[in-house]
């Protein structure tokens, strides 16, 4: 959750100050900065923002609580898109459900999520991280068979929260 939001949301006020339409929450009344209709910004990670009785809120947790009266630890972007913040791109997570729809990581070399290239085997590592830890699935001589294991994996074990990584 980081530093947006720690704070408990008060749904009542939420609601009071803020409408939903086209995926986002806007603001119903003018308040302080803030006008009537403004909507929320963009932080430096690509997550929208709303600010309003002094505390920063990540938006896709207000648009939940306005939705749904409470907000869950964690919530996941369905598509991985930080700013697709409508309520059915929206769903409630547990951390390592979040961590499974991750997208490709930036230091991925081989272009595809959870296989690695073993330099000393010369062969591609397939492995799949789930019930709190990295699991081997094996080497391969070929990345297509390494990315099919994975895959099929990666259905099995994570269900509706799988990501291939695209």
């Amino acid at each position: 959750m980081g530093k947006h939001g720690n704070k408990p949301i008060n749904v009542s006020r939420l609601r009071e100050l803020f409408g939903y339409a086209e995926g986002g929450l806007y603001w119903k009344v003018d308040k302080g900065r803030a006008k009537q209709g403004d909507k929320a910004y963009v932080n430096s990670m690509g997550y929208k923002v709303l600010k309003f009785d002094g505390t920063a809120y990540l938006e896709h947790r207000l648009v939940w609580a306005w939705h749904f009266g409470e907000c869950p630890e964690f919530i996941d972007h369905i598509d991985n898109d930080p700013k697709n913040n409508r309520v059915e791109n929206l769903r409630a997570a547990s951390f390592s459900e979040n961590m499974r729809n991750a997208t490709l990581g930036r230091k991925n070399t081989s272009g595809v999520k959870g296989v690695y290239w073993c330099k000393s085997k010369k062969k591609w590592k397939a492995v799949l991280n789930y019930d709190g830890k990295q699991n081997y699935l094996g080497r391969f001589n070929d990345l297509a068979e390494a990315t099919n294991v994975v895959s099929l994996a990666r259905q099995k074990y994570h269900g509706i929260f799988a990501n291939n990584g695209e």
